[in-house]
C-alpha cells in the first residue's frame, strides 16, 4: 500500500462521511417543516445534531487528504482546484453564518414541555431559508466531486460548474417555497 493509495482511501472515506451529514441535515430540514408539536422538532434536532460529528470530520479529512493528494500531483494551481477551495469556503461560510443561526432560531422559538407550536416557531419551522441552504451546499459538494472527477481545463469552466451546482441546489429547494406560501 502506498502513501497515494491510502490518502485516497482516506479523501473517500471523508467524502462518504461528509455527504452521509449532509443526507441528514436534508432529511431533517423536510421534516422539520411539517412538525406540528414542540416534541416532533426537538426529536428532528436530535437527529440534525448528529449531523455535525458526522461531516465535519469528514469535510476535515477531505481537505487534509485532498491537499496532500493535490500536493503530490501537482495538481495545487489548475482552475479547479481554486474553484474546490473557494466552493468548500463558500460551504463553510453557509454552514456557520447561515444555517447554524437558524437552527439556534429554531430551538429558541420552542416552549417549555410538549405544547403544540405557537405561531413564532411555526412561521421560523415553515420558513424556505434552512431547506434551500441545506439543499444548495449539498449540490455544491456534489459540484466539487464533479471538479475533482473531471477536472476542467479552466478556472472559469470550473466556476460555471460550481454555478450550475448551486442553481440545482435552488431547483431541488422550490417545493419549500411553495410550502410556504400555502401554509
Amino acid at each position: 500500500m502506498t502513501n497515494d493509495s491510502l490518502a485516497l482511501f482516506f479523501h473517500f472515506a471523508g467524502l462518504a462521511m461528509l455527504f452521509v451529514g449532509y443526507g441528514l441535515e436534508w432529511i431533517v430540514s423536510a421534516f422539520l417543516r411539517g412538525a406540528t408539536t414542540t416534541d416532533q422538532v426537538r426529536a428532528w434536532l436530535r437527529v440534525y445534531r448528529t449531523s455535525l460529528p458526522v461531516s465535519g470530520p469528514g469535510l476535515l479529512v477531505l481537505i487534509l487528504s485532498g491537499g496532500y493528494l493535490a500536493q503530490v500531483k501537482g495538481a495545487m494551481k489548475n482552475g479547479w482546484m481554486s474553484a474546490s477551495m473557494i466552493a468548500i469556503v463558500l460551504a463553510l461560510g453557509i454552514g456557520f453564518m447561515l444555517i447554524l443561526p437558524r437552527v439556534k432560531a429554531i430551538r429558541a422559538a420552542l416552549p417549555e414541555g410538549s405544547a403544540a407550536l405557537p405561531a413564532n416557531a411555526t412561521a421560523v419551522l415553515r420558513a424556505p431559508g434552512l431547506p434551500t441552504l441545506i439543499r444548495v451546499r449539498a449540490m455544491m459538494a456534489l459540484g466539487i466531486v464533479y471538479l475533482m472527477t473531471v477536472k476542467p481545463d479552466t478556472f472559469l469552466s470550473s466556476l460555471l460548474v460550481l454555478a450550475a451546482a448551486i442553481v440545482l441546489g435552488l431547483l431541488a429547494s422550490a417545493p419549500t417555497f411553495s410550502k410556504s406560501k400555502a401554509a
